[in-house]
């Protein structure tokens, strides 16, 4: 069996085969009229022997010379025969490569490199400013010099740059409650010295304060603040430096209370 095709814009037939019309999911180009149509459409399966060719003379008892004038025609028909196959066999098979061929050559549309590669810098800046905005404070840790930049970025979009928090690394130098019995009774004061043993910047504490009594037990606590516990002078300070040491002042009535101990705790709110 054979697989035949018809273009239905100029009638011409071609002799395809299945690999062909399944690389372009059956779209062929008309090696005669250019017009591009799909081959399944009009796909036809035919016997070989269907094909028509000159018919042959049939062989019957004749004279001598009869024959040999019939063998000569059988001859003569059987060589056109073969050379119309041949011709016939040969211009199929050229159409139907020439038709894949035609449209093989098209090629799809590429996409252009420097759209793509604009699109993939957008993309990079677009992750990196979502790092940077997520991990502002821990990078302020690894590169401290960068502080300034990422507050300038945060004054853009209505952030901050929060500074790092690690209690571990603050601690209580000294403290000492203490009164002025002649001067003033019933203010106490409580003063220390914290420090800040990181090699970066930290946020200010809160500062808890607890008082006890005779027997070790809780009688108040309070927490106090930056702004409630640091001197005049440092009320503008933001953070304690690496490896500096900020100085607490507490002033507070305990005229009503019996405290004879305390305890002094740092931690963030």
């Amino acid at each position: 069996m054979t697989l035949v095709t018809l273009c239905p814009g100029c009638g011409t037939t071609f002799r395809v085969n299945a690999a062909q019309l399944q690389i372009q999911s059956g779209d062929v180009r008309c090696g005669h009229c250019q017009r591009v149509f799909n081959g399944f459409a009009t796909l036809i399966t035919v016997n070989e022997s269907d094909i028509e060719y000159p018919s042959r003379i049939n062989d019957r008892p004749q004279s001598i010379q009869e024959t040999e004038a019939s063998s000569e025609c059988h001859a003569a028909t059987a060589s056109l025969n073969n050379e119309m196959e041949r011709s016939f066999s040969s211009d199929w098979n050229r159409e139907a490569i020439e038709t894949t061929d035609h449209l093989f050559d098209e090629e799809p549309p590429r996409q252009s490199n420097g759209l793509w590669g604009l699109s993939s810098v957008l993309l990079l800046l677009l992750l990196m400013g979502q790092i940077a905005h997520t991990y502002r404070t821990e990078l302020t840790i690894i590169a401290p010099e960068i502080r300034p930049y990422l507050e300038q970025y945060c004054a853009l979009i209505a952030c901050t740059v929060p500074y790092p928090q690690d209690i571990k690394q603050l601690g209580i130098e000294s403290s000492d409650l203490r009164r002025n019995l002649d001067r003033q009774p019933e203010v106490t004061t409580m003063v220390a010295a914290v420090r800040n043993h990181a090699s970066f910047p930290q946020a200010l504490p809160a500062l808890q304060l607890s008082l006890l009594d005779v027997h070790d037990q809780l009688i108040a606590s309070r927490i106090f603040t930056a702004q409630e516990y640091l001197q005049e002078e440092d009320k503008a300070l933001p953070f304690i430096g690496p490896q500096h040491e900020i100085e607490i002042r507490l002033d507070f009535d305990s005229s009503h209370l019996n405290a004879v101990g305390y305890r002094l705790h740092l931690l963030y709110l």
